[in-house]
């Protein structure tokens, strides 16, 4: 198998990890009675030198003087593991939390009831009635006032007042012709008495028309006080039914303002039902989409962490033997060489003809903490 290998072997891995086995070049010789040897005395206490790349020498699993078996582990990330997996644990739970946590059922709210017909029909019919009362009221004092008794019985005191004066004058007439006559000495005495007697009859007439005019316009005066109190009564009416007219239409238009007023608040509680179930939808709405945005992020956190899981190796041996040595090379920033020493129970040549069959093995291989993996076959 040396004379297949040459002096040296290199492996790429799909990760960019390197494995590369090495012979001493005194113990390979060029001559064709090195090659016809025997292949035990070439392959006696050989040993397997594998050259890690870590990030921490807690991800080492072996030590000087520990066995290991083949497909054993020798080195392996476990703490970041667990981390991972209780990561994962936790996303998967926040995950299923949300999904079994229902949303919220967007419940209608009960439709606002319309407006009943309203009827004016009562408060118009006051006002009609009113309004007849008040036209009744106005023909009244009209009719009232074309039918004046004052005509008669002021034409009556007027003709009794003439009387009276017209009485008067004879009466100053008899009188100065009474004065003439006692003037005069020589006319008889019966003259004076006759005039005397008729004076006394002109004034006594005089005084019945005067008594009558008295009576008549104490008439007149009553009529005129009663036609005043129905004049007053009526206008009184007319003014009452005015008032009643009034109320009546101010009732009216209070109904009508009052309906308004109704119909303008069911429009504003229309509107804010309508614009209250449009919150409710759009919290609603919000609320799905805040639960597919914390869904589509708990998934791309899982992924990654799957992602992260899966890219963590576990480097197993390829031979079973024994840790000759572990020793630390170099650190450089994060990364630390190690190269780990192998005595294998059996030959080398045991495990096959090809390079493969001696390459450390690699679970989730990952370049992000093992870079290089380097394989030294030499003898003690």
């Amino acid at each position: 198998m040396i004379d297949n290998w040459g002096t040296w072997l290199m492996a790429i891995f799909s990760t960019g990890a390197i494995a590369v086995a090495q012979v001493p070049n005194d113990k390979v010789s060029s001559g064709k009675s090195s090659r016809s040897a025997p292949i035990e005395q070439q392959e006696l206490r050989r040993r397997l030198k594998l050259t890690l790349t870590l990030t921490s020498l807690d991800d080492l699993r072996v030590k000087e003087g520990d066995r290991v078996g083949k497909d054993g582990i020798l080195a392996d990330k476990d703490r970041d593991r667990k981390r991972l997996e209780a990561n994962k644990k936790a996303t998967l739970m926040a995950i299923a939390k949300i999904e079994q946590t229902p949303l919220p059922v967007l419940q209608p709210a009960p439709p606002v009831t319309n407006l009943p017909v309203i009827s004016y029909a009562e408060e118009e019919a006051a006002v009609q009635a009113a309004e007849l009362k008040f036209t009744q009221a106005q023909r009244t004092l009209q009719q009232a006032l074309s039918n004046d008794p004052f005509i008669t019985a002021k034409a009556q005191v007027d003709k009794a007042k003439s009387e009276v004066e017209l009485a008067y004058r004879k009466v100053e007439l008899a009188q100065r012709k009474l004065d003439t006559i006692r003037g005069l000495k020589s006319l008889p005495p019966e003259m004076i008495t006759h005039e005397t007697e008729r004076l006394k009859a002109i004034t006594s007439e005089w005084e019945g028309k005067q008594a009558e005019y008295e009576f008549k316009l104490a008439e007149y005066q009553q009529v005129e006080s009663s036609r005043k109190a129905e004049i007053a009564r009526l206008t009184d009416g007319i003014e009452l039914a005015r008032s009643q007219l009034e109320v009546s239409q101010a009732r009216l238009r209070a109904a009508k303002e009052a309906r308004n007023t109704e119909e303008y608040q069911h429009r504003i509680t229309v509107a804010r039902r309508a614009e209250e179930e449009n919150q409710a939808q759009i919290s609603l709405s919000n609320q799905k989409l805040n639960r597919e945005f914390k869904l589509a992020q708990l998934r791309e956190n899982l992924n990654n962490v799957e992602e992260k899981l899966n890219a963590i190796a576990v480097v197993r041996s390829p031979v079973a033997g024994s840790i000759k040595r572990v020793r630390v090379n170099a650190q450089t920033d994060n990364t630390i060489s190690v190269t780990v020493s192998i005595i294998p129970d059996n030959p080398l040549n045991s495990y096959g003809s090809s390079r493969s069959a001696i390459t450390p093995k690699i679970e989730r291989e990952s370049k992000f903490w093992i870079e290089q993996q380097d394989i030294d076959i030499s003898s003690e």
